[in-house]
């Protein structure tokens, strides 16, 4: 069975963070951006979270401010990567070896939902499934805050409790055909990127070990001298000796170093051969099952068939069952991606109900009339999914009280800044 592998590294720095920014948005100008990303990827990838991609310092900082956390001390850390993943053979692919769209799949969805359930909806900065490389992948980042309101990188992840987070993701993902891999593993888990990388060193330098070497220069006896033949016999003895025993040693170096370069590649290579089985790498990725379907054949429909086809099917009458059930989930995925939206959105400034629903647009959304129940309804603009405002509560509330409590929360906000600014008196230098 595949196994359900995940990874987390800490994030300590501000370069740290932008890194890891520039990496996972491929931000072509940034020197950490990945260099083996297929610009021709056939399926986009996607931010759940952080929809304007902001830097993750800003989003990190953020966060610690506005839950309250009070000691930030100038060396703790910040923020957490979490790689989510799997083993290859869970996963389905297409005949030319590329995997399939996840990017509206139960499998991401239920990946975010479990940080959610794990470390706190509002502690998630940002949660982006890749496509562009050999294998999907999902990179998260979060702020570690306790239940008690501090800043601990060292409670929430330990080694016991990263024992205890593998156990409860394979729990999660067993309903995608995912299971545990070997606990108290003794393997060591090093980036795929590292590994790739040393094994192309050893490369070459096994390389340059082994190639032909210049010929030894002939040796040249010097003339035997009248007198003394048997002195000048044994010099000569002692000096080609010395020769064939300095070559001797240069070579047994030689095969020393190419033993110890391909002793490193075998473990490398195990150690590759592990990660690849385990998927315990940060990029690593595949979707067992495809949207709300359960099984490769129902996805394998989905995929192939014809647009025209399902819509002379439809036409006709015909019963398009997993259709209808990809559909829902998918305008189940969209539903909460609007909820988890607005939450953002109402956490947030908002001016009046032009400026609210000029966010809304920047976000994907927009609102049209219901002519029949004469209210609102919120449509997404991607795939046309459409919400009435009792389908969508944020914060479990209806839209309308919160909206407003944000504008009169705005303004104040606006007048108090504005009374600070008149009894400053002028500008300080």
């Amino acid at each position: 069975m595949p196994y359900a592998v995940i990874r987390v590294a800490k994030i300590k720095t501000q370069a740290h963070a932008l890194s890891a920014t520039g990496h996972n948005y491929r931000q072509e100008q940034h020197p950490h951006s990945i260099g083996n990303a297929d610009k021709e990827a056939p399926h986009p990838n996607r931010e759940y979270v952080n929809h304007e991609k902001k830097d993750y310092w800003s989003l990190l900082e953020a966060r610690i401010q506005e839950a309250g956390v009070r000691r930030v001390r100038s060396d703790s850390v910040r923020g957490m990567e979490v790689i989510l993943t799997g083993s290859p053979e869970g996963f389905v692919r297409g005949q030319d070896g590329r995997a399939a769209d996840y990017s509206k799949s139960k499998w991401a969805q239920d990946n975010l939902n479990f940080l959610k359930e794990q470390f706190g909806a509002k502690n998630i900065v940002s949660f982006t499934l890749h496509q562009d490389e050999k294998t999907p992948h999902i990179h998260a980042v979060l702020a570690p805050i306790t239940d008690k309101n501090t800043l601990s990188a060292d409670q929430l992840f330990n080694p016991k409790s990263l024992r205890q987070l593998q156990t409860e993701y394979a729990q999660a993902m067993a309903p995608h055909g995912f299971e545990r891999g070997v606990e108290h593993s003794q393997a060591k888990h090093d980036p795929m990127q590292r590994l790739y990388g040393l094994e192309a060193q050893h490369a070459q330098r096994v390389a340059e070990l082994t190639r032909p070497q210049v010929p030894a220069p002939a040796f040249q006896l010097t003339d035997p001298p009248l007198l003394g033949r048997d002195e000048w016999k044994a010099g000569e003895e002692a000096r080609i000796n010395a020769e064939l025993a300095r070559q001797a040693e240069a070579a047994r170096a030689q095969l020393a170093q190419v033993a110890k370069l391909a002793q490193a590649n075998t473990a490398a290579a195990e150690q590759v051969r592990v990660l690849q089985k385990q998927l315990s790498t940060s990029e690593g990725l595949k979707q067992g099952h495809f949207g709300a379907l359960q099984t490769a054949q129902q996805e394998e429909v989905i995929l192939s068939r014809d647009y025209d086809r399902t819509a002379v099917q439809y036409a006709q009458g015909a019963d398009l069952p997993e259709l209808k059930q990809y559909g829902q989930q998918v305008r189940e995925e969209t539903r909460q991606a609007l909820v988890s939206t607005l939450e953002q959105t109402l956490a947030k400034p908002v001016k009046d109900a032009a400026d609210f629903q000029a966010k809304l647009k920047a976000a994907g959304y927009h609102a049209e009339r219901d002519e029949q129940s004469k209210g609102t309804i919120l449509v997404h603009e991607q795939t046309g999914a459409r919400f009435k405002t009792a389908e969508i509560q944020p914060n479990g509330q209806f839209i309308g009280p919160q909206l407003t409590a944000a504008i009169e929360r705005t303004a104040q906000q606006a007048l108090k800044q504005s009374k600070g600014q008149s009894r400053g008196g002028g500008i300080g230098m």
